[in-house]
C-alpha cells in the first residue's frame, strides 16, 4: 500500500456510484483541475472534449482496471473502486484515460507484437501516472509497488520502470522518486 498521501480535490474519486456506466467526470468531478492532464491530451484530443466524453463502467468483475475498445470505455472493476487506494485509483484513471486518448487516435491499445511492459501505449499510460504520483509524495517503494502487477515477473516490473524512466528522460522529465 503506497504511503498515506493527503490527495487535493480534483484527485478523490466519488465512490457512491453503483455499477453500471457513468461518465468520467462523475468518478473524478474535479478532474479537470489535475495538471497532469496536460499530459494526457493531445492537440487532436484536448483535455475538455476527452473528460466530456468518456464513460467509465463499474463492472462486477475481477481484476482492476483497463480501457475496453470495443465501446470505447474505461472498465473499472467494482471491488478494486470500493477498496482500492484512493491514489491508486486516481493514477490508474489518468492512465487509462491516456489510453482512450491514444484509442481515439487510433493506437492499437492489445497490440500483441509487443510484451506488456514494451508497449508503447503502456509505457505512456504509466509514465503519466508515474510523473503525477511523484508530483503528490510517491516515494520510490510506492512507484515500484504501484508498477508492480500480479501477472507481472519481477524482471518485467524492472523493464517497466526502465522504459518509463526512458520514456520521461525523452521529454526531458527527470523524476526523483522513480528508482
Amino acid at each position: 500500500m503506497p504511503n498515506e498521501i493527503r490527495l487535493p480535490p480534483y484527485a478523490l474519486v466519488n465512490r457512491t456510484l453503483e455499477p453500471g456506466m457513468h461518465a468520467y467526470l462523475d468518478l473524478l468531478p474535479r478532474a479537470a483541475e489535475s495538471p497532469a492532464l496536460a499530459r494526457v491530451a493531445s492537440p487532436t484530443h484536448p483535455v475538455e472534449a476527452l473528460l466530456r466524453t468518456t464513460r467509465v463502467e463499474i463492472a462486477e468483475e475481477d481484476g482492476y482496471c483497463w480501457v475496453d475498445d470495443d465501446v470505447p470505455c474505461i472498465v473499472l472493476t467494482e471491488s478494486y473502486y470500493r477498496g482500492g487506494s484512493s491514489l491508486d485509483l486516481y493514477l490508474d484513471l489518468l492512465h487509462e484515460l491516456t489510453h482512450v486518448r491514444q484509442h481515439h487516435e487510433g493506437a492499437d491499445l492489445w497490440d500483441r507484437h509487443f510484451d506488456y511492459v514494451d508497449r508503447w501505449t503502456e509505457i505512456e499510460g504509466y509514465a503519466v501516472a508515474v510523473e503525477e504520483g511523484c508530483r503528490l509524495g510517491m516515494t520510490p517503494e510506492d512507484v515500484v509497488q504501484h508498477l508492480a502487477n500480479p501477472w507481472m515477473s519481477e524482471s518485467d516490473q524492472r523493464r517497466l520502470r526502465d522504459n518509463v524512466k526512458r520514456f520521461l528522460e525523452e521529454r526531458g522529465i527527470r523524476i526523483a522518486c522513480l528508482p
